[in-house]
């Protein structure tokens, strides 16, 4: 007799981004995680963090941004609007280097919508199809 069952569950909401530049479909990939918490449009960027990561592949670097972007949010209130972002490969790794603009996210300045728990590799999906970047993950909220 199985000790365990498996049930189906919403907690989920997929983000769709299409840019010019894997700059830009990073960037609006934040925007969108953080639009899920809050209205980032009416964030006032009076404050700046900087976030340096390394990945092996586009698809983990996608996964430690977003993972970077949420964790600022959860664990130091830190929300940010505005990015300047560039990545960069070598012979084994892509790296990500930016600058956050933004705002301790203070729930009486700011509109609150829903927890941005985490990002998942589910239906994760990276392409350049003639200039155009499209990217695709899955968050759980």
């Amino acid at each position: 007799m199985d000790k365990f069952n498996y049930f189906e569950t919403t907690a989920d909401i997929g983000i769709d981004v299409r840019a010019n530049s894997i700059e830009d479909a990073f960037i609006s990939s934040a925007l969108a995680t953080m639009n899920l918490v809050t209205d980032v449009d009416k964030i006032n960027p009076v404050i700046t963090e900087e976030v340096e990561l390394v990945s092996e592949d586009l698809y983990a670097l996608l996964y430690d941004w977003v993972t970077e972007v949420i964790m600022l949010m959860n664990c130091d209130f830190f929300i940010a609007n505005r990015y300047d972002l560039k990545i960069t490969k070598d012979d084994e790794n892509y790296k990500l280097s930016a600058k956050l603009y933004g705002d301790t996210y203070d729930t009486n300045r700011y509109n609150y919508k829903t927890e941005v728990k985490a990002i998942t590799y589910h239906m994760m999906k990276i392409e350049s199809v003639e200039n155009e970047y499209h990217v695709k993950f899955i968050v759980d909220i």
